[in-house]
């Protein structure tokens, strides 16, 4: 039987659960850390984290005093995020979202969307449908990244590619590579889509990093993702949108 994106998406991410926390490099634990808690401050309410997997994001949030709900399709992501961080979590479909209209006063999304990238629409149809304020979206962008960048992260490319096409071990192929539905956004579409669902963009920035670069070593990715943020490009756009008046505390 042939899966469709869904079910190999949601396949993918059952296996990976178990030991999903061991093989997320520090430097996106940090990420997270950095963004969602900016996030929690920033707004209050009920929070919904989309996607959430195994709950970094909603730990980060519910560690500064705000109540948060975990959404994933992944029922092995979901049970580790319960056990780890203690946090309320659903088994649901995010194109589906199984909650009523308005439920959630922000929706946080992190690395998310672009596992589905010809569904966006149907994303934010849910998203825009059960969001009363704001949505803080972070996500791989299309954009260019600085030039100095763009030879290192077109090797990494060209490796994952490599090891997805000569090796068939499954082993293998998750260590160095996406999964094969992930692509990043255009952050102008993501803009669009936001707009379209009567949210107002307050905030857009631009992070330039190399977390995923396996053939480096992970002192020197580190070294190289401190200082890149910039205002008009990167390798990672945040999008903070919100709908009209409302108190962000």
């Amino acid at each position: 039987m042939k899966l469709n994106d869904k079910e190999y998406e949601k396949l993918i991410h059952d296996a990976a659960a178990w030991d999903y926390e061991k093989k997320v490099s520090e430097w996106i634990v940090e990420h997270k850390y950095f963004v969602s808690a900016r996030w929690g401050r920033k707004f209050r309410g009920l929070f919904l984290d989309y996607g959430c997997g195994t709950g970094l994001v909603s730990r980060y949030i519910a560690n500064i005093e705000r109540e948060i709900i975990g959404v994933d399709i992944s029922k092995n992501m979901c049970k580790i995020a319960k056990k780890l961080w203690g946090v309320q979590v659903v088994v649901g479909d995010c194109l589906n979202l199984p909650f009523k209209d308005k439920a959630f006063d922000v929706i946080c999304i992190s690395g998310v969307l672009h596992h589905f990238p010809h569904q966006l629409e149907k994303a934010f149809s849910e998203i825009g449908r059960c969001v009363r304020k704001a949505v803080c979206i972070i996500e791989p962008s299309s954009t260019p990244p600085r030039i100095f960048l763009r030879p290192i992260l077109f090797l990494n490319k060209l490796y994952g590619w490599i090891l997805f096409h000569l090796y068939k071990y499954t082993h293998l192929r998750e260590k160095y590579t996406y999964s094969i539905f992930e692509k990043p956004l255009d952050p102008k579409r993501l803009v669009k889509l936001c707009e379209k669902e009567g949210l107002q963009i307050s905030e857009i920035r631009f992070f330039n990093h190399i977390p995923r670069i396996t053939f480096l070593p992970e002192s020197f990715r580190r070294h190289l993702v401190n200082s890149m943020l910039s205002s008009d490009h990167g390798t990672d756009v945040e999008i903070i949108a919100t709908r009209h008046h409302f108190e962000q505390k």
